[in-house]
């Protein structure tokens, strides 16, 4: 009997075609192929339902093109294609037909946050009634397992908001073409992406890095600190 293991590794190594005896045999070949494709197009599905901006900003007939490009060099790694498409923002920023939209990359990298957040382990969130006793500045704030942020070179978070079901008619004609930097969030199980200046960023790296509260601070230092951790309490930042 042969291991499953075994079969498996086997299995793949026909289906990326490095199996001489499958190429040999004319109806394996057929079945193989029939099955490469339907890994291939699910493949592509599960990269447009992660990356859903960047389809409606391309066109669904550029992404699938991409997204097949993106699938041959990038196949899936893990079975679980709620996952897939680590990478794909790398990808954006070579890939010669989308070269005249270089804010793609960024849309990709916020997005790809979306889905880390998304699938994220659970925890408690910490809120403000555990801080009612006051602040300790020599205390290392722990982040929220679904917490994720990052900085980018365009309006990348305007432009992911502009794109979602509450967003408003004219929001991507009123975009202010400057860097951005968004926090992602998953307060009371649904995602949340909020806005956050430079000054919050280097606030939530200095915590991610874990240095203290007062390290925080100082690497925040010019922002209003009050108005700063309101925001990331509300938005379910610490455990």
């Amino acid at each position: 009997m042969v291991e499953p293991a075994a079969f498996q590794q086997a299995f793949g190594a026909a289906l990326a075609a490095v199996d001489g005896a499958a190429r040999q045999d004319r109806a394996l070949a057929r079945a193989l192929a029939i099955h490469r494709n339907t890994s291939a197009k699910a493949a592509q599905d599960a990269l447009g339902d992660n990356y859903p901006v960047i389809r409606a900003l391309t066109g669904s007939d550029a992404f699938a093109a991409g997204a097949a490009v993106f699938v041959e060099t990038h196949p899936p790694w893990d079975p679980r294609l709620c996952l897939y498409g680590d990478g794909f923002a790398a990808f954006l920023a070579v890939y010669a037909p989308f070269a005249e939209l270089p804010y793609l990359k960024d849309v990709a990298r916020l997005e790809r946050l979306v889905v880390q957040s998304l699938f994220s382990a659970d925890s408690v969130a910490l809120d403000g009634d555990a801080l009612s006793g006051g602040l300790d500045l020599g205390l290392a704030m722990r982040l929220h397992p679904a917490t994720r942020f990052g900085g980018f070179d365009s309006p990348a978070t305007a432009i992911w908001r502009a794109h979602q079901d509450d967003a408003e008619a004219d929001a991507l004609d009123r975009l202010d073409w400057q860097p951005g930097a968004a926090l992602v969030t998953r307060p009371a199980g649904a995602v949340q992406v909020t806005p956050i200046d430079p000054l919050a960023l280097a606030f939530l790296q200095a915590c991610a890095d874990g240095h203290t509260l007062g390290e925080a601070a100082l690497a925040a230092t010019g922002a209003d600190l009050a108005e700063l951790f309101s925001t990331l309490i509300t938005a379910g930042a610490f455990a």
